[in-house]
């Protein structure tokens, strides 16, 4: 993920309704979705044939309604991009080398959180 000259191209908004429903299907009483993401949604296909914020608008609609409505509880970690403005509960690091420890700090901020 991280190898420069890569394509990352990617269909946030998508992915995360099928994690989603992933989610939704099975029967344990808390689930957490946890997204790693290295910037906006890019898709040249998807972006060819329709508007330049197609993507970015599809993801915080998915985003919205998962917040807002879903049992799931969603956390971001953005690598070398600022997540934040997408997701509600997330944090932003420089260097995938900090990506195991941030991933746990999250994971028990919601269980502090909610006294779990």
């Amino acid at each position: 993920m991280m190898r420069e000259g890569l394509l990352k191209e990617n269909i946030d908004g998508e992915a995360l309704l099928w994690a989603h429903a992933r989610l939704i299907a099975r029967r344990e009483d808390r689930r957490i979705l946890m997204v790693i993401s290295d910037g906006a949604p890019v898709d040249d296909s998807t972006l060819s044939v329709n508007s330049g914020s197609y993507l970015e608008r599809h993801l915080r609609q998915v985003i919205g309604w998962i917040e807002a409505r879903s049992p799931v509880e969603l956390c971001a970690i953005g690598i070398g991009h600022d997540v934040t403005r997408y997701y509600s509960r997330a944090v932003t690091i420089m260097d995938a080398e900090q990506l195991g420890g941030t991933m746990i700090e999250q994971l028990a901020g919601l269980f502090d959180k909610d006294g779990r």
